[in-house]
Parts: C-alpha cells; structure tokens; sequence
C-alpha cells in the first residue's frame, strides 16, 4: 500500500504545472482551488525537494519488502512451494503497487495531491536532514525553475487548440475571440505604415480654404470627422487638423512609420487624438506619407 501511495504521489504532485496551477487558483471553482492552493504550497517548498523525498520513500520501500518476504520464503521446500506464491505476489505489487496508482493519480493527481498535502508536508521534513541538501545540489545543477512559459507563437497555437478541444463550448473561445486574441499578440510587431492610408487617397484642405456654403457641402458629404490642413505654399506641410463636428482647428500629431501599433492604440487610448499623420520627418514640411486613424487602428487590433 505504501509503494503505491509514493508511486502515485510522485505522478500526482511532479506531473503538476505552477503556471496552471496558478491559473486554477485564480480562476477555478470552490474545490479546484482550495486543491490547487494546497498543491502549490508543496511546490513552493521547493520541486526537487519534494521529488526527492517521494524518491527516497519510495526506494526505502521497495528495499524493506525484499527483507520481509525473506524469512518466511527461504530454504527447503517451503521455497520451493512458495513460488508461485511470489511470482503472484509479485503480480500483485506491480498492479496494485505501480499500474493502478500511477493511472489513477494521472486522471485525478490535483485533488490527491492536494488531500495527500499534509502527509507530504510532514513527511518532506522527516526527510529533509537527506533531501533537502540533495534538492539544493539539483537546484544547482538543473536550475530551480521548471515551469512551462509560452512564446507569443505558442500562445496563439495555445488558444487556437482551445477552440476545439477541452471544456463545453460555452467556455471555448470562439473564433473571433480567437481573431482578436491572436491580432492583439502580434500588434507589438506590426508597424504603423501597415495601417496607412496612402497622402493621395486622403482627404485634404489648405489652411487660406474658404468655408463657404459650397465648401461646407463638400466636406460634410465627404463624411470624414477630422481632416487634415496644409500650408498654402507647401501641400505636405500640415499644420493641423479641422474637426468636421464643431469646424475647428486642432493640433494633428505625427508618427514616424516603424511605430509600433501597440503603441498607436496606446496613444489613442489617451483621447487626445483620432487621426494621427505618419511622416519619415515628423516636425518637417515634408515626408507625409499617410494618415491612421483610431478606427483603422481597431480594425487592425480585432483582425480585419
């Protein structure tokens, strides 16, 4: 009974994760937390000296049942008749001492590690004078941290598994989650002259521009809220922008293009601005390149 309690233990409690388990303990229900909590706690103890003293348990073990059975097996012909009553024993150690725990502990090792907590605990300082000096010379040797971390491709394989695999499908992600997951990953990397919109497509006005009636009309059925406005004497000086809503003239910012477009929607999260006008030369009456505004930032965050 005891070689399959350590044999189990040691599934349970090293096949256990501490990012997944912090996930559980921070978004699981009543139980799957409580269980988490307790097992985390063992493992912050320290992993190797954890699997050190299931180790060490489970040799000395393993080394006491050879002595009991050798008094009442050996010599004569009681030996002799009593082998295949060893071989059945034996049978009956490698099931019920090695299969049967491991293959339980592997379906359900959170909530037996975390009600084995205590006896662990208590049995991890019993042992500590052998395996707490053997855990540190691991840590020293393999490095402390086992934990598994993700890189940002991984991550977007991780959540795009999930759309299919797992829990019911109330709690999958669905597809656009999964869009908007994956977009909102690779923003950091993506340049702001992906979301330009080309200087000759945009719709521009000089600064001496007349706002009559006929001009009003143009720029209202336009539809645009914010328009760029250049100097006179030089079309790519911009000296600002005119908000359709109320007609006045607001500061345009400028952007170089290899700007990374976290930081865009992080500027325009500030609300000082809608538009933003990229230019190799910002400052300078030349270089415009094109216009970004919030909402082909959003697009470009959601995955469209």
């Amino acid at each position: 009974m005891a070689l399959g309690a350590f044999s189990g233990l040691t599934i349970a409690l090293m096949g256990q994760d501490r990012i997944y388990l912090k996930i559980i303990e921070s978004s699981g229900n009543g139980s799957e937390r409580e269980n988490a909590t307790k097992v985390l706690r063992l493992l912050n103890k320290g992993k190797h000296w954890l699997f050190v003293t299931l180790l060490l348990s489970n040799v000395i073990t393993n080394e006491t049942l050879p002595i009991v059975l050798d008094r009442p097996l050996s010599g004569g012909w009681p030996a002799i008749l009593s082998s295949t009553v060893l071989i059945g024993i034996l049978i009956t150690i490698v099931i019920f001492g090695e299969i049967a725990p491991q293959s339980i502990c592997v379906r359900y090792g959170l909530p037996i590690g975390a009600w084995m907590s205590p006896f662990v605990l208590a049995l991890m300082w019993i042992m500590a004078p052998v395996a707490w000096p053997t855990a540190k010379l691991l840590d020293i040797l393999l490095g402390e941290d086992h934990e598994t971390t993700y890189k940002k491709a991984g991550l977007k394989m991780l959540v795009t598994l999930h759309k299919t695999i797992g829990t019911s499908p109330d709690e999958r992600p669905n597809q656009d989650e999964v869009t908007i997951i994956s977009a909102a990953l690779d923003l950091k990397d993506k340049p702001v002259r992906n979301l330009i919109t080309p200087m000759n497509h945009v719709f521009t006005m000089s600064a001496d521009t007349v706002l009559d009636e006929k001009m009003m009309e143009t720029i209202l059925s336009a539809g645009y809220s914010r328009i760029p406005i250049y100097a006179p004497e030089i079309a790519r000086k911009f000296v600002g922008m005119l908000l359709v809503k109320n007609f006045a003239l607001a500061t345009l910012p400028e952007s170089r293009p290899e700007t990374s477009c976290l930081d865009l929607v992080k500027f325009f999260r500030e609300g000082k601005s809608h538009l933003v006008l990229v230019s190799d030369y910002p400052g300078e009456p030349y270089g415009a390149l094109g216009v970004v505004t919030l909402e082909d930032a959003v697009e470009e965050l959601i995955g469209e």
